[in-house]
Formats: C-alpha cells, structure tokens, sequence
C-alpha cells in the first residue's frame, strides 16, 4: 500500500561524501598498531667466544613484557639493510653497554636510524627512538654531531630523580600516577651504572642540546655533579635516560645495587609499557608472518652464563647471520634456556 505524501530520501553531496571519505581513512590511518616490533642495536663483542656482538636479553624483556616483540640491528651491515628494516619495525632501543658512541658498529647503526627516524617524523611518519645509558649518550652525540659528555662517580648505585619544570607537561610524565612521582623523587629506584655523562651546567651552555631535549629530570652522584637523567625531545617521539629502567625486575647481580621492591617494579612498568605504546603509533610492518618469524631475536641463541656475577642473560650472534655455535666443549660450560 501507497503511503500518501511524499517519501523524503536524503542524498549526501558528493563533497560531504569525500569528506566522510576522508575522515575514514583518518580514523584507519590512526589506529595503533597491537603487533609492535622494536629493534635494539647490537653491542660488539669484547671476545668473540660466543659472537661477534650481543643484546643483553634484559631490554628484550623489557620490551616483551609491554606487548613488544624485538628483531637485532646487526652492526656493520650497509645502508640498505637499515633503510629496509627501518621499513619493518616500529621503533628503536639503543641499549647501555660498553662501545665507542663516536665510531664504530654501535655508532653508525645508531646514526643510520636516528637520521632515518627524523626523515620520517618530518613526513609525519610516527617512529619513536628510546635510549638508556650509553643509548642515552649516544643519543647526545647523535643530535650534537659532538661529545659533550663528561666523567662523573655515577657507577654501579641507585638515585632518586629531580623532576625538572615543566616535566608534567612533557609526553613521557603527562599521564604519570602521582604516586610514581613520589617513589621517583623520594626513593632510590634508578640505577645509575655509567662514566659520563652529560652535565646540567652544560645541557643548559649547549644549544644544539637544549633546544632540541626537553630537560625532564637530573640527578646527583658521588661526585655531587648534577647530571641530566632524562629527557625527550621536543619535535620528535625521541626519549633518553641514562639510568636503567629495565634492571629492577631483570637483573639480579648482588654487586649491581639493583632496587627489586614492589615501587622499583612499578618504575620499570610504566617505561615499557610508555615507550612500547609509543611504538603502536607506527605503522611500519613486515611484508607477511613468515618474514617476521624470521627476522625476530628467538632466531638467535639465547645463552645464561652463570658467572654468579651480573647474572645477565645475553643473545650473542654473529656480524653476517645468526649465532650457530659449533663445538661441544665449549656447550657443555653453557645453560641454554
């Protein structure tokens, strides 16, 4: 049956539709990306008895238990390897150690993304950089094109944090529980485990830095020398500590004045879990599952030496493919897990 009057049927323009259009690739083009995948940087080798270089598995965790998964940024690799796998991850991890932040594998691997990653952001293509200790130095170098870092009694301790102006405002501690801010201000829970580092005195005389580094907090060591001890960038998803946020819950060496309690585990989450949703922001991926199943670090030989020192856990692989270790004498001195 005819209904009388007349039927009223709305017709969108086609304006209003390339509009709608638009924001529907918007909303799609901005959705997190729940399968990260960060790198970390290899560190050489000071003997080749396991490989030629090493991730230390405590930053491997660090990242895994935020929902990250990892694949190594081998050393000494040419420009293309770094420009394809910038491609295919969504961030990086410059990890602390012991390497040259002026040369060498550690160096240029650092340079060839961190150059990578500001390309990138400039064209709007989110890609986050997280640095820690010697990451966090190298990070200086990266930005300065100099090494302004200086030597201070900051080794092997823990220190509270002195938040700086402004920090609230900054994208790391924005959405910080007020409770965090106690435990980082009122307790020791940073471990601190470096020679150099970049001084407040200075960070405020340099420019390159201080216009490019938000200041968030310093610190004290023995030496009574203020010392920046985090900071993010102000234009790029770029962030550095030079305490180790990962060790509260990864690493158990008796020498290490490592802080395990419950408000130092807390620390340790917040970081990962910030830097790992951070690196949701980008849409960087692998062509299929099978070339991320075979780039992903548990290709590499995971190996526990139980020196009853550090008691660190370390993936240690070669510079031109991954770690297959030949010879049975040697197998037998190594726990494998």
């Amino acid at each position: 049956m005819k209904r009388s009057g007349t039927t009223s049927r709305k017709v969108m323009c086609p304006r209003i539709l390339k509009t709608l259009g638009l924001l529907s690739f918007m909303d799609t083009s901005t959705a997190l990306n729940d399968r990260p995948i960060i790198g970390i940087l290899t560190v050489p080798s000071k003997t080749f008895e396991y490989g030629q270089e090493f991730i230390q598995t405590s930053y491997v965790s660090f990242l895994e238990m935020a929902g990250a998964r990892v694949v190594p940024v081998r050393g000494k690799q040419p420009k293309q390897y770094y420009e394809q796998l910038f491609k295919n991850i969504n961030g990086v991890l410059f990890p602390g150690g012991a390497a040259d932040i002026n040369t060498g594998p550690y160096y240029q691997s650092g340079r060839y993304l961190y150059d990578l990653a500001i390309q990138a952001n400039d064209k709007g293509d989110y890609f986050p950089i997280w640095g820690t200790c010697l990451g966090f130095e190298l990070m200086t170098k990266l930005t300065a094109n100099k090494n302004y870092l200086q030597r201070t009694e900051t080794k092997i301790l823990t220190l509270p944090l002195r938040f700086q102006k402004g920090f609230q405002n900054s994208r790391l501690f924005k959405d910080v529980p007020s409770d965090l801010v106690k435990i980082l201000t009122t307790e020791s829970v940073t471990q601190n485990n470096h020679r150099w580092s970049l001084l407040l005195e200075d960070y405020q005389k340099i420019s390159v830095l201080g216009n490019f580094y938000h200041l968030l907090t310093t610190s004290v060591g023995k030496d009574n020398k203020e010392f920046v001890s985090t900071f993010e960038a102000f234009k790029y998803p770029f962030y550095g500590v030079q305490w180790h946020p990962e060790k509260n819950i990864f690493i158990w060496g008796d020498n290490q004045a490592i802080d395990h309690s419950f408000d130092a585990i807390k620390v340790t989450q917040y970081f990962a879990n910030f830097f790992v949703n951070e690196a949701r922001k980008s849409s960087h991926h692998y062509d299929s599952s099978v070339e991320e199943a075979n780039a992903v670090i548990e290709n590499a030989m995971r190996v526990f030496v139980p020196d009853f020192n550090t008691s660190e856990k370390f993936y240690f692989n070669y510079t031109n493919d991954y770690f297959d270790y030949k010879g049975t004498d040697k197998l037998e001195k190594l726990i494998f897990t």
